[in-house]
């Protein structure tokens, strides 16, 4: 049992580290929180259903696409929502990404079905378990896994072989500093939105085989995804990786030893326990400049 609840958490915690990975990427480019990142990841996942399920696509065709449309939605989102108030009161933006959620919300249920309505996606391996052994391993839980790590491999690569991640990161580190070279502040900003919404995207069209889709499931997974961050640290990239991982396992030995009850709490307290002891998280540093 431990082997099969160790490999759900961390089948999980991947799908946590991903939404974590976007919502930290924002968070030290612009010193803000983007409240509308689950609700983008939730529109990420009905298009890769409308590609896979409703045009006969290949999954991983409607994989690009979900990836291609988050980016699409975050660039669109940062140019046309948040940049007139980046540089203003931080409630502005608090209030702008949270418009932006309810309106992709309103979108989601328009098109795809109101707040009953839950799509399927087709697992993408058959669903008979693999049994090695006392071990219990289910393929979709693998491919999940597999897929969510193969993500967060590329960008790491991203950041460090490319002039346009080193460029984020120099703008992150001091924005001031990244303007007096060159570097033009206000589109690193749009490209940290549209990363972090393709980072999401793939992490919607990874969780769709193993969930059903809906127009409320982005907020849970933001909350998710916000928990890590902070448990990792708001400003610590591995920080979201091993926060999403942390979770996802903490909630499985939860609900497998104690009770399906504990899930949602059991998360959260291991948080608050963290964060007296840690309080800026398990990896987080100095909070991000603002320009």
């Amino acid at each position: 049992m431990l082997s099969y609840l160790l490999l759900s958490g961390i089948s999980t915690g991947a799908i946590y580290a991903l939404v974590a990975l976007g919502i930290v990427l924002v968070y030290k480019a612009t010193g803000t929180i983007n409240f509308a990142h689950g609700d983008q990841l939730m529109i990420a996942g009905f298009l890769a259903w409308t590609l896979h399920v409703g045009l006969g696509l290949p999954y991983l065709v409607a994989m690009a696409g979900a990836v291609a449309g988050g980016f699409v939605l975050g660039a669109l989102a940062e140019r046309i929502g948040f940049r007139a108030v980046l540089r203003g009161n931080l409630v502005n933006v608090v209030l702008a990404t949270l418009g932006l959620a309810f309106v992709l919300k309103g979108v989601a249920r328009l098109t795809w079905g109101g707040i009953s309505d839950y799509l399927a996606f087709p697992p993408l391996v058959p669903p008979d378990p693999i049994i090695i052994g006392d071990i219990i391993l289910l393929p979709q839980q693998l491919v999940v896994t597999a897929g969510a790590l193969a993500v967060m491999g590329a960008f790491a690569l991203f950041f460090r072989f490319t002039t346009m991640g080193k460029a984020m990161q120099a703008t992150a580190d001091n924005p001031k500093a990244a303007r007096l070279v060159g570097i033009r502040v206000e589109n690193i900003h749009m490209l940290a939105f549209a990363v972090g919404s393709a980072v999401a995207g793939a992490g919607a069209a990874l969780m769709a085989p193993v969930t059903l889709l809906y127009p409320d499931i982005g907020f849970m997974l933001f909350i998710k995804g916000f928990a890590a961050a902070v448990l990792g640290g708001l400003t610590s990239l591995p920080g979201a990786l091993l926060g999403g991982l942390a979770i996802g396992v903490v909630e499985a030995l939860a609900g497998g030893y104690i009770d399906s009850s504990a899930i949602e709490v059991s998360a959260f307290v291991a948080i608050m326990a963290t964060l007296i002891l840690r309080p800026r998280g398990l990896l987080g540093g100095p909070p991000p400049r603002r320009a």
